[in-house]
Protein backbone atom coordinates (compact mmCIF):
# COMPACT_ATOMS: atom_id res chain seq x y z
CA UNK A 1 0.00 0.00 0.00
CA UNK A 2 1.54 3.34 -0.72
CA UNK A 3 2.14 5.99 2.39
CA UNK A 4 -0.72 8.39 2.30
CA UNK A 5 0.78 11.78 3.16
CA UNK A 6 -0.63 14.22 5.43
CA UNK A 7 -0.47 17.97 4.70
CA UNK A 8 -2.48 20.68 6.88
CA UNK A 9 -3.03 24.36 5.44
CA UNK A 10 -2.00 26.52 8.02
CA UNK A 11 -0.06 26.00 11.46
CA UNK A 12 -1.37 24.32 14.57
CA UNK A 13 -0.17 24.93 17.96
CA UNK A 14 0.70 27.28 20.07
CA UNK A 15 3.93 28.95 19.40
CA UNK A 16 6.29 28.57 22.70
CA UNK A 17 3.09 28.56 24.53
CA UNK A 18 2.19 32.18 23.41
CA UNK A 19 1.08 33.02 20.15
CA UNK A 20 -2.25 30.97 19.32
CA UNK A 21 -2.10 29.29 15.43
CA UNK A 22 -5.47 29.39 13.28
CA UNK A 23 -5.79 25.54 14.28
CA UNK A 24 -8.26 25.00 11.44
CA UNK A 25 -10.70 22.51 13.08
CA UNK A 26 -9.76 20.36 9.72
CA UNK A 27 -6.04 20.59 10.21
CA UNK A 28 -6.48 19.54 13.97
CA UNK A 29 -8.35 16.48 13.20
CA UNK A 30 -5.66 15.80 10.77
CA UNK A 31 -2.58 16.03 12.94
CA UNK A 32 -4.72 13.87 15.45
CA UNK A 33 -5.19 11.29 12.59
CA UNK A 34 -1.27 11.56 12.48
CA UNK A 35 -0.38 10.76 16.25
CA UNK A 36 -2.64 8.27 16.31
CA UNK A 37 -0.48 6.34 14.26
CA UNK A 38 3.04 7.01 15.33
CA UNK A 39 4.36 5.19 18.45
CA UNK A 40 4.61 6.85 21.79
CA UNK A 41 8.55 5.79 21.67
CA UNK A 42 8.84 7.83 18.73
CA UNK A 43 5.99 11.16 20.77
CA UNK A 44 3.36 9.76 19.26
CA UNK A 45 0.23 8.61 20.85
CA UNK A 46 -0.43 5.16 19.02
CA UNK A 47 -0.80 3.47 22.20
CA UNK A 48 -3.38 5.19 23.61
CA UNK A 49 -5.30 7.22 20.38
CA UNK A 50 -8.20 8.11 20.31
CA UNK A 51 -8.83 9.82 23.54
CA UNK A 52 -7.91 13.38 22.47
CA UNK A 53 -10.90 16.32 24.17
CA UNK A 54 -13.93 17.57 21.92
CA UNK A 55 -13.56 21.06 23.05
CA UNK A 56 -11.76 22.80 20.94
CA UNK A 57 -9.55 24.79 23.59
CA UNK A 58 -8.84 21.79 25.37
CA UNK A 59 -8.14 20.35 22.27
CA UNK A 60 -5.57 22.95 20.95
CA UNK A 61 -3.65 22.54 24.33
CA UNK A 62 -3.66 18.55 23.77
CA UNK A 63 -2.55 18.56 20.17
CA UNK A 64 0.10 21.58 21.07
CA UNK A 65 1.48 19.30 24.07
CA UNK A 66 2.07 16.07 21.80
CA UNK A 67 3.74 18.38 19.06
CA UNK A 68 6.39 19.83 22.02
CA UNK A 69 6.95 15.56 23.01
CA UNK A 70 7.40 14.49 19.36
CA UNK A 71 9.77 17.48 18.81
CA UNK A 72 11.61 16.80 22.15
CA UNK A 73 11.38 12.53 21.47
CA UNK A 74 12.70 13.53 17.93
CA UNK A 75 15.40 16.04 19.13
CA UNK A 76 13.94 18.50 16.88
CA UNK A 77 16.46 22.14 16.52
CA UNK A 78 13.43 23.89 17.09
CA UNK A 79 10.95 22.59 20.44
CA UNK A 80 8.43 25.16 20.06
CA UNK A 81 5.31 23.09 20.06
CA UNK A 82 3.91 24.31 16.50
CA UNK A 83 3.48 22.26 12.95
CA UNK A 84 3.81 24.51 10.05
CA UNK A 85 2.53 23.38 6.15
CA UNK A 86 5.67 21.72 5.01
CA UNK A 87 7.66 22.29 8.10
CA UNK A 88 10.55 19.50 8.97
CA UNK A 89 8.53 18.48 12.05
CA UNK A 90 5.17 17.11 10.06
CA UNK A 91 7.21 15.63 7.51
CA UNK A 92 9.24 13.59 9.77
CA UNK A 93 5.58 12.55 11.59
CA UNK A 94 4.90 11.35 7.94
CA UNK A 95 7.48 9.60 7.93
CA UNK A 96 7.10 7.35 11.39
CA UNK A 97 3.93 7.12 11.07
CA UNK A 98 2.38 3.82 10.23
CA UNK A 99 0.37 3.33 7.07
CA UNK A 100 -3.55 3.80 7.56
CA UNK A 101 -5.56 0.41 7.99
CA UNK A 102 -6.13 -1.43 4.73
CA UNK A 103 -9.42 0.32 3.49
CA UNK A 104 -9.57 3.08 5.59
CA UNK A 105 -12.10 5.71 4.32
CA UNK A 106 -10.67 9.23 2.94
CA UNK A 107 -12.62 12.16 1.62
CA UNK A 108 -11.63 15.30 -0.21
CA UNK A 109 -12.99 18.05 -1.91
CA UNK A 110 -12.81 18.30 -5.31
CA UNK A 111 -13.59 21.71 -7.09
CA UNK A 112 -17.04 21.92 -8.89
CA UNK A 113 -16.83 19.99 -11.98
CA UNK A 114 -17.10 21.69 -15.52
CA UNK A 115 -17.37 25.16 -14.65
CA UNK A 116 -20.65 24.81 -12.70
CA UNK A 117 -21.00 27.20 -9.50
CA UNK A 118 -20.95 25.63 -6.16
CA UNK A 119 -23.26 28.52 -4.48
CA UNK A 120 -27.06 28.64 -5.43
CA UNK A 121 -29.28 31.36 -3.95
CA UNK A 122 -30.88 33.15 -2.91
CA UNK A 123 -33.17 31.68 -5.79
CA UNK A 124 -36.75 31.25 -6.05
CA UNK A 125 -37.24 27.61 -7.60
CA UNK A 126 -40.97 26.25 -8.32
CA UNK A 127 -42.59 23.09 -5.75
CA UNK A 128 -45.81 21.92 -5.92
CA UNK A 129 -48.38 23.41 -3.71
CA UNK A 130 -48.65 21.79 -0.58
CA UNK A 131 -52.33 22.39 -0.21
CA UNK A 132 -53.10 20.93 -3.05
CA UNK A 133 -51.93 17.61 -3.03
CA UNK A 134 -54.45 15.35 -1.10
CA UNK A 135 -57.60 14.24 -2.97
CA UNK A 136 -58.01 14.88 -6.39
CA UNK A 137 -57.83 19.00 -7.21
CA UNK A 138 -55.23 20.03 -10.21
CA UNK A 139 -52.44 20.38 -8.40
CA UNK A 140 -50.04 23.88 -9.39
CA UNK A 141 -46.91 24.99 -8.68
CA UNK A 142 -45.60 27.64 -6.04
CA UNK A 143 -42.54 29.48 -5.19
CA UNK A 144 -40.32 28.95 -2.13
CA UNK A 145 -36.50 30.38 -1.66
CA UNK A 146 -33.56 28.20 -1.56
CA UNK A 147 -30.30 29.19 -0.93
CA UNK A 148 -27.28 26.36 -0.46
CA UNK A 149 -24.09 24.91 -1.04
CA UNK A 150 -22.97 22.26 -3.04
CA UNK A 151 -19.94 20.50 -2.88
CA UNK A 152 -18.26 17.37 -5.26
CA UNK A 153 -16.39 15.11 -2.71
CA UNK A 154 -14.02 12.06 -3.94
CA UNK A 155 -13.55 9.29 -1.18
CA UNK A 156 -11.06 6.65 -1.04
CA UNK A 157 -11.95 3.33 0.13
CA UNK A 158 -15.29 2.19 -0.85
CA UNK A 159 -16.91 1.17 -3.86
CA UNK A 160 -18.06 4.18 -4.47
CA UNK A 161 -16.20 7.04 -5.36
CA UNK A 162 -18.27 10.33 -5.92
CA UNK A 163 -20.79 12.18 -3.69
CA UNK A 164 -22.78 15.33 -4.25
CA UNK A 165 -23.52 17.32 -1.18
CA UNK A 166 -25.77 20.02 -0.53
CA UNK A 167 -25.66 22.31 2.61
CA UNK A 168 -28.35 24.68 2.99
CA UNK A 169 -26.94 28.11 3.74
CA UNK A 170 -28.29 27.96 7.24
CA UNK A 171 -26.97 24.87 8.10
CA UNK A 172 -25.62 24.85 11.67
CA UNK A 173 -22.99 21.90 11.34
CA UNK A 174 -23.46 18.66 13.92
CA UNK A 175 -27.15 18.13 14.55
CA UNK A 176 -28.18 18.26 10.48
CA UNK A 177 -30.07 14.98 9.25
CA UNK A 178 -28.38 13.10 6.17
CA UNK A 179 -30.66 12.68 3.22
CA UNK A 180 -28.93 10.60 1.38
CA UNK A 181 -31.05 10.36 -2.42
CA UNK A 182 -30.43 7.64 -5.01
CA UNK A 183 -30.43 8.85 -8.90
CA UNK A 184 -31.70 6.88 -11.76
CA UNK A 185 -29.08 4.53 -13.39
CA UNK A 186 -26.43 7.21 -14.74
CA UNK A 187 -26.57 5.97 -18.59
CA UNK A 188 -29.32 6.98 -19.14
CA UNK A 189 -28.01 10.38 -19.41
CA UNK A 190 -25.48 9.20 -21.39
CA UNK A 191 -23.21 9.40 -18.37
CA UNK A 192 -20.37 5.85 -18.48
CA UNK A 193 -19.19 3.87 -16.16
CA UNK A 194 -15.71 4.46 -18.24
CA UNK A 195 -15.05 7.77 -17.49
CA UNK A 196 -16.38 7.51 -13.91
CA UNK A 197 -12.74 7.22 -12.04
CA UNK A 198 -11.83 10.67 -13.09
CA UNK A 199 -15.69 12.00 -13.16
CA UNK A 200 -14.95 13.67 -17.05
CA UNK A 201 -18.40 13.76 -18.05
CA UNK A 202 -20.48 13.91 -15.16
CA UNK A 203 -20.85 17.24 -14.33
CA UNK A 204 -24.29 17.23 -15.34
CA UNK A 205 -25.42 14.88 -13.26
CA UNK A 206 -23.91 16.53 -10.23
CA UNK A 207 -25.03 20.01 -11.53
CA UNK A 208 -28.94 18.73 -12.09
CA UNK A 209 -29.41 16.36 -9.01
CA UNK A 210 -27.72 19.18 -6.37
CA UNK A 211 -29.97 21.43 -7.98
CA UNK A 212 -33.02 20.03 -8.00
CA UNK A 213 -33.14 17.47 -5.19
CA UNK A 214 -30.70 19.70 -3.00
CA UNK A 215 -32.71 22.68 -4.21
CA UNK A 216 -35.93 21.21 -2.48
CA UNK A 217 -34.54 20.56 0.69
CA UNK A 218 -32.90 23.31 1.27
CA UNK A 219 -36.12 25.28 0.55
CA UNK A 220 -37.83 22.91 2.98
CA UNK A 221 -35.63 24.26 6.31
CA UNK A 222 -35.90 20.86 7.20
CA UNK A 223 -32.82 20.62 8.88
CA UNK A 224 -30.68 18.18 6.91
CA UNK A 225 -27.30 17.76 4.40
CA UNK A 226 -28.02 16.21 1.21
CA UNK A 227 -25.44 13.42 -0.02
CA UNK A 228 -25.94 11.39 -3.04
CA UNK A 229 -23.98 9.05 -4.17
CA UNK A 230 -22.77 8.63 -7.69
CA UNK A 231 -22.83 5.06 -8.81
CA UNK A 232 -22.13 3.47 -11.66
CA UNK A 233 -24.56 1.93 -13.65
CA UNK A 234 -23.00 -1.84 -13.11
CA UNK A 235 -23.56 -1.31 -9.40
CA UNK A 236 -27.48 -0.57 -9.76
CA UNK A 237 -27.98 -3.81 -7.98
CA UNK A 238 -24.93 -4.42 -5.72
CA UNK A 239 -23.25 -1.21 -4.22
CA UNK A 240 -20.70 -3.37 -3.08
CA UNK A 241 -18.68 -2.16 0.02
CA UNK A 242 -21.00 0.64 0.30
CA UNK A 243 -22.76 -1.38 2.48
CA UNK A 244 -20.96 -2.09 5.09
CA UNK A 245 -18.90 0.96 5.24
CA UNK A 246 -21.76 3.51 4.44
CA UNK A 247 -21.94 5.36 7.65
CA UNK A 248 -18.51 6.13 7.97
CA UNK A 249 -18.40 7.15 4.48
CA UNK A 250 -21.00 9.49 4.87
CA UNK A 251 -19.83 11.10 8.13
CA UNK A 252 -16.65 11.77 6.13
CA UNK A 253 -18.00 13.28 3.24
CA UNK A 254 -20.31 15.45 5.37
CA UNK A 255 -16.97 16.47 7.84
CA UNK A 256 -15.48 17.43 4.96
CA UNK A 257 -18.04 19.68 3.25
CA UNK A 258 -19.00 21.23 5.91
CA UNK A 259 -15.62 22.14 6.67
CA UNK A 260 -15.10 23.51 3.03
CA UNK A 261 -18.25 25.45 3.83
CA UNK A 262 -17.29 26.66 7.24
CA UNK A 263 -14.30 24.95 9.16
CA UNK A 264 -15.98 26.15 12.50
CA UNK A 265 -19.20 24.20 12.45
CA UNK A 266 -17.80 21.36 13.30
CA UNK A 267 -15.28 20.35 16.72
CA UNK A 268 -14.87 17.00 15.26
CA UNK A 269 -15.69 15.01 12.82
CA UNK A 270 -19.50 14.85 11.76
CA UNK A 271 -21.68 11.86 13.71
CA UNK A 272 -25.27 11.18 13.03
CA UNK A 273 -28.06 8.33 14.55
CA UNK A 274 -30.82 8.76 11.66
CA UNK A 275 -30.87 9.27 7.72
CA UNK A 276 -33.44 9.92 5.23
CA UNK A 277 -33.98 8.51 2.04
CA UNK A 278 -35.03 9.41 -1.00
CA UNK A 279 -34.79 8.43 -5.31
CA UNK A 280 -36.15 9.37 -8.65
CA UNK A 281 -37.02 6.64 -11.44
CA UNK A 282 -35.74 3.53 -11.16
CA UNK A 283 -33.10 5.15 -9.17
CA UNK A 284 -35.51 2.86 -6.69
CA UNK A 285 -33.66 -0.13 -7.33
CA UNK A 286 -30.58 1.00 -5.80
CA UNK A 287 -32.52 2.59 -2.74
CA UNK A 288 -34.17 -0.26 -2.41
CA UNK A 289 -31.04 -2.41 -2.27
CA UNK A 290 -29.50 0.24 0.32
CA UNK A 291 -32.24 -0.15 3.05
CA UNK A 292 -32.34 -3.50 2.78
CA UNK A 293 -28.85 -4.65 2.43
CA UNK A 294 -26.68 -1.66 4.18
CA UNK A 295 -25.76 -2.14 7.80
CA UNK A 296 -28.13 -0.52 10.01
CA UNK A 297 -29.12 1.62 7.32
CA UNK A 298 -33.48 0.24 7.42
CA UNK A 299 -33.03 1.32 11.24
CA UNK A 300 -32.13 4.09 11.15
CA UNK A 301 -34.21 5.92 8.35
CA UNK A 302 -37.01 8.12 9.44
CA UNK A 303 -38.59 8.32 6.15
CA UNK A 304 -38.41 7.36 2.31
CA UNK A 305 -39.23 9.28 -0.32
CA UNK A 306 -39.94 7.51 -3.57
CA UNK A 307 -40.38 9.86 -6.55
CA UNK A 308 -42.27 7.88 -9.18
CA UNK A 309 -40.30 5.26 -9.24
CA UNK A 310 -43.42 3.16 -10.59
CA UNK A 311 -42.68 4.20 -13.67
CA UNK A 312 -39.09 2.49 -13.33
CA UNK A 313 -40.93 -0.67 -11.94
CA UNK A 314 -41.86 -0.02 -8.63
CA UNK A 315 -44.04 -1.34 -6.54
CA UNK A 316 -41.94 -0.50 -3.14
CA UNK A 317 -44.15 0.85 -0.09
CA UNK A 318 -42.07 0.85 2.73
CA UNK A 319 -44.31 1.62 5.93
CA UNK A 320 -42.43 4.92 6.67
CA UNK A 321 -42.49 5.52 2.60
CA UNK A 322 -44.09 8.77 1.32
CA UNK A 323 -44.69 7.26 -2.38
CA UNK A 324 -45.41 9.95 -5.42
CA UNK A 325 -47.23 8.29 -8.60
CA UNK A 326 -46.94 10.11 -11.88
CA UNK A 327 -50.55 7.44 -12.42
CA UNK A 328 -54.47 7.85 -12.08
CA UNK A 329 -55.54 6.29 -8.94
CA UNK A 330 -58.20 3.81 -9.41
CA UNK A 331 -59.74 4.56 -5.89
CA UNK A 332 -61.46 7.31 -4.08
CA UNK A 333 -59.09 7.84 -1.60
CA UNK A 334 -55.71 10.18 -2.45
CA UNK A 335 -53.56 9.57 -0.57
CA UNK A 336 -54.21 5.68 -0.72
CA UNK A 337 -52.83 4.21 2.45
CA UNK A 338 -52.28 7.61 3.92
CA UNK A 339 -49.07 7.44 2.28
CA UNK A 340 -49.28 7.02 -1.55
CA UNK A 341 -50.34 10.45 -3.54
CA UNK A 342 -51.35 9.93 -7.53
CA UNK A 343 -50.84 12.47 -9.78
CA UNK A 344 -51.18 11.75 -12.74
CA UNK A 345 -53.17 14.16 -14.79
CA UNK A 346 -53.35 16.73 -12.06
CA UNK A 347 -50.51 18.97 -13.28
CA UNK A 348 -52.04 22.24 -14.07
CA UNK A 349 -51.73 24.78 -16.65
CA UNK A 350 -49.51 26.81 -14.36
CA UNK A 351 -46.72 24.60 -14.65
CA UNK A 352 -46.47 24.80 -18.49
CA UNK A 353 -44.67 28.89 -18.55
CA UNK A 354 -41.43 26.47 -16.53
CA UNK A 355 -41.50 23.84 -19.49
CA UNK A 356 -41.70 25.61 -22.94
CA UNK A 357 -41.20 22.53 -24.67
CA UNK A 358 -44.03 20.97 -23.16
CA UNK A 359 -43.72 19.10 -19.69
CA UNK A 360 -42.49 15.79 -19.33
CA UNK A 361 -44.72 14.95 -16.07
CA UNK A 362 -42.61 12.21 -15.25
CA UNK A 363 -39.21 14.64 -14.83
CA UNK A 364 -42.04 17.15 -13.14
CA UNK A 365 -42.61 14.63 -10.57
CA UNK A 366 -38.66 14.57 -9.33
CA UNK A 367 -38.55 18.52 -9.68
CA UNK A 368 -41.15 19.77 -7.75
CA UNK A 369 -42.67 16.58 -5.44
CA UNK A 370 -39.79 15.99 -2.49
CA UNK A 371 -40.46 19.68 -1.06
CA UNK A 372 -44.34 18.60 -0.01
CA UNK A 373 -43.04 15.28 1.55
CA UNK A 374 -40.24 17.18 3.37
CA UNK A 375 -42.37 19.54 4.68
CA UNK A 376 -45.05 16.78 5.77
CA UNK A 377 -43.14 14.72 7.38
CA UNK A 378 -39.65 15.64 8.36
CA UNK A 379 -40.87 19.21 10.55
Amino acid sequence: MARIIRSIAAPVGIRNGQTQMPNNPKDLSTITELFDRIPVSKGGSAEVGGLWATERNALIDEVTAQITTFQTANARPVIDGVLDPGGGTLKLMNEVASDPPAGAVTARVAPAPEGFKEDQGPIGIYVVDVNLMDGFRTIQPMVVGADYVRKLVRVEGSSIAWYGVVIPRACTGQGSIPHINFTPTPDQGGYRDGTYDSFGGWGRLWADYTSVIGGQMAASGVGQILVIPFYKTSQQSNLGDFYFNWKEVVAAVITEALISFDPYLLRTDFTFDEIVSSSFSNGFVAHRKFNENANGAAAMTDFIFDLDGQAGGSNWTPKNGAIYRNRTTKGNINPEGGNIWYVGNRWGSKFLPIYPGGINTHAASRNHLLYHGLFKFCW
